[in-house]
């Protein structure tokens, strides 16, 4: 049996993921890898070079790929692994949504194909039961927004199986990262054009049911500070709310968020 060359592999890689792409509004160019660095840092060259709104760029595997505040995110082989880059006419303020956006697309995703129900912590992971599946980076460069998106589809990094799970821990038969970037690239079509006509309002209703921690006790890290409180909702710039332990209400844009055992 011949083995396909990397072009061929490449090129079928991008014809399942077009065929995702033909059936939403938001489509573009699709760019698919094997391995690439950063999916994130393909994407920003092809947003400088003039790349449109909607183009995809996909990996089934990163060697330096990243999520926030610089970390490094653990990309092994069978994750689905993608960037897309956008260009919305919303206000620069507005841009951090987007991580919102991909959240509950991710989650919405994921239990179209395997009923199961993904939470989402504030403001950038998806969670299945208690562990993290997805990871979300939003960044503006190069005259674009660009988002990425990270799921442990076969399996979740082995240095941190005790906080990380993967699709295939709880859901047989075996899907495909194709497969995953496609479920979820057809529901982030729709809410992302939601988003850009109609804000961000549509978007909170629809993530409060996929909020994992409202309702409980929590401790935000937020620069030097630590808070501990009860997380209640998001507020109308997706901002997470909380009523600290002293009674204040107060609504952070920034912080990592977990639950107080």
């Amino acid at each position: 049996m011949s083995v396909k060359s990397p072009a061929r592999r490449q090129a079928a890689l991008e014809a399942v993921l077009g065929r995702y792409m033909n059936e939403c509004a938001l489509r573009g160019p699709v760019h698919a890898f094997d391995a690439v660095g950063s999916t994130m840092d393909e994407a920003a060259a092809l947003a400088r070079a003039g790349s449109p709104e909607g183009t995809l760029i996909f990996a089934l595997r990163q060697s330096a790929g990243r999520g926030r505040q610089g970390r490094t995110w653990a990309s092994p082989e069978g994750g689905a692994y993608f960037s897309i880059i956008l260009r919305p006419g919303r206000p620069a303020a507005e841009i951090p949504q987007l991580s919102l956006v991909a959240g509950l697309s991710v989650a919405e995703g994921l239990r179209q194909l395997t009923r199961l129900y993904p939470s989402i912590r504030w403001p950038n992971d998806v969670l299945l039961n208690g562990k993290k599946l997805a990871g979300i980076l939003v960044e503006a460069r190069e005259g674009a927004v660009i988002v990425g998106v990270g799921v442990n589809v076969a399996a979740a990094p082995a240095d941190v199986a005790d906080i990380a799970t993967s699709v295939a821990d709880v859901f047989q038969p075996p899907l495909s990262p194709q497969q995953v970037a496609g479920a979820i690239w057809r529901r982030f079509s729709v809410w992302y054009d939601q988003w850009t006509r109609e804000g961000f309002a549509p978007i909170r209703e629809a993530l409060r049911a996929a909020m994992g921690h409202f309702g409980q006790p929590v401790h935000i890290t937020a620069g030097t500070q630590r808070y501990e409180g009860t997380a209640q909702d998001l507020d109308e710039r997706g901002r997470l709310v909380v009523r600290l332990d002293s009674g204040l209400m107060r609504a952070f844009d920034v912080g990592e968020v977990a639950l107080l055992s």
